[in-house]
């Protein structure tokens, strides 16, 4: 069957992502990473499907993406990734999420409304090179003793987190600058989490005194570049089908602005999806195409806000009108990858899956 705008997540294929980072982990916990509605995947479907899978928690950025994990996987352990606006503490103390920290005035403030629902599970943020939240060492240090002297909080996680893992020297530093950290806390308690590794880091970098990772993207199949292949399966297909088939000559140019002209007498497609959609209007002119009968067929021209223009004069059966078109995913033995689209488009690969939106139908398959 063939769908005007369907992006489908394979259940099996999350499956199958969880037991692959579970191996490279090496027994090390999985926080599942599901924040920005798990990379547009579906935050309650993932949620569900990596918690079943025996992830140990579930990471997101904000209260709201917090409070929808609760309401799908009440059991769950939630980790609060972002850091609550003040006018949020009240409502987070009361909640039982764990909580990243950075600041001792964070400290202070939960300790005093934990009697909310104490003892509140905290994890101190260090900064060793992110440069985005996180505390100093020596500042992480005194953040530490802070809520292991205090009777309403439980130091439940210490971490860190590398902008460049793949960067041997620089993540390098940052493990010193981690474990020197480390080495001068008291014992810490028992079960408390030390974590740095995301996706990049858990396949590149050695585990050191880690017992935990923070993974995302590795979860939904795609392959940070420079990194083994754990065994990943993609587990995101992104559905179309022809609206329109016309004859055009040489000579006539294809969308706005006429940047592409065409050369020879040519059988164009027309695939209703464009950028309001979530395909990148920087994909034009970069050599994008899409799979029709198995076969690449290249995008022409300007993408517009609701078409992209396909070329399939070189099918050996001219398509019709309701012809499936794959824009990520498999035909026959063809494949195009989020990652070669992101790389056309000049962006990564995350910023093209949270880009899915407006239209597009996004299911769980088996």
């Amino acid at each position: 069957m063939a769908w005007r705008n369907r992006v489908e997540v394979s259940y099996g294929a999350l499956r199958t992502n969880v037991a692959a980072v579970r191996r490279a982990a090496g027994g090390r916990a999985v926080i599942a990473v599901a924040k920005a509605d798990a990379y547009g995947l579906g935050l309650e479907r993932c949620a569900r499907v990596y918690h079943s899978a025996g992830v140990a928690a579930l990471a997101v950025a904000t209260v709201g993406e917090a409070d929808r994990v609760r309401r799908a996987v009440p059991e769950a352990r939630v980790l609060l990734l972002g850091f609550p606006l003040p006018v949020e503490r009240p409502a987070v103390a009361a909640s039982g999420y764990e909580i990243c920290c950075s600041s001792l005035e964070e400290v202070d403030e939960f300790d005093h409304l934990a009697h909310l629902r104490a003892p509140l599970a905290m994890h101190v943020n260090v900064d060793t090179g992110m440069g985005r939240f996180g505390a100093p060492p020596d500042l992480a240090e005194a953040i530490v003793r802070r809520v292991l002297a205090s009777p309403h909080l439980r130091l439940a996680g210490v971490m860190s987190h590398y902008p460049m893992a793949a960067n041997v020297g620089f993540a390098t530093e940052q493990e010193q600058r981690f474990h020197a950290l480390l080495a001068r806390l008291p014992p810490l308690p028992e079960g408390c989490w030390v974590h740095l590794a995301n996706s990049e880091g858990v396949l590149l970098r050695p585990p050191g005194p880690t017992n935990a990772v923070r993974v995302g993207l590795l979860l939904t199949g795609i392959l940070p570049d420079g990194c083994p292949d754990p065994g990943l399966v993609p587990a995101v297909s992104w559905l179309s089908a022809i609206s329109l088939v016309k004859r055009m000559p040489a000579g006539h140019g294809i969308s706005y602005n006429r940047s592409h002209v065409l050369t020879r007498d040519s059988l164009v497609g027309i695939v209703p999806v464009g950028y309001a959609d979530g395909y990148p209007l920087a994909l034009s002119n970069k050599g994008a195409a899409v799979l029709i009968q198995g076969q690449r067929c290249p995008v022409l021209g300007r993408v517009t806000m609701d078409y992209c223009i396909v070329d399939v004069s070189d099918l050996a059966t001219p398509p019709s009108p309701g012809e499936g078109v794959v824009l990520i995913g498999s035909q026959g033995e063809e494949r195009i990858a989020v990652s070669e689209l992101a790389r056309l488009a000049g962006t990564i690969p995350y910023d093209l899956l949270c880009g899915l939106r407006g239209r597009c139908e996004v299911v769980g398959v088996p």
